[in-house]
């Protein structure tokens, strides 16, 4: 992996935007937002943006941003929360995965370890269109990738466009 870089101070506004747009996805409000980066620094989500960091976004040189409704489509008809090599633990071989491939392994691994182990995501089941409560945990999900994906890409890109990914999350504001 990659060693961090800082993050260019003129990137720092944009970012906090983006930071207070998850925040409000996640239903935390002003006075505890505080703790959404304890959620994203935790074992129940760290882990698995590592690896997405690792065999996505410093393996590939053409970076997609993840339609939600994209993923959810792929997460449906490939069954993903059900199909080994986006539930398991073992990390399979990735060679040709697309990018809602890995979205869908990072998606899946968070809300399954999250409802096996107490994590912040506790509904247990994957069942769109059926179901508010799995709709929404998969939407907080995805939300924190997009958010940490372009955390990622500030401190890493040269020409990295803000204004994408600050149009994706306003567009979804609740």
């Amino acid at each position: 992996m990659a060693a961090s870089k800082a993050i260019p101070r003129e990137r720092l506004t944009a970012l906090q935007q983006l930071y207070d747009y998850l925040c409000e996805w996640l239903n935390f409000d002003v006075d505890t937002k505080h703790f959404v980066r304890e959620i994203l620094d935790s074992d129940f989500v760290k882990p698995f943006f590592t690896e997405y960091q690792n065999d996505y976004l410093e393996a590939t040189t053409d970076l997609e941003e993840i339609d939600c409704d994209e993923l959810m489509g792929w997460c449906r008809s490939t069954n993903a929360f059900e199909v080994p090599k986006y539930a398991n633990s073992t990390i399979p071989n990735k060679t040709n995965w697309s990018v809602l491939d890995h979205g869908a392994r990072f998606l899946v691994r968070v809300l399954r370890f999250s409802w096996e182990n107490g994590g912040e995501w506790t509904h247990g089941r994957f069942s769109p269109d059926h179901d508010e409560e799995s709709d929404l945990e998969f939407y907080q999900v995805w939300a924190i990738l997009q958010y940490l994906q372009a955390e990622w890409e500030a401190a890493n890109l040269e020409d990295w466009d803000v204004n994408s990914v600050v149009g994706t999350f306003a567009d979804i504001r609740l």
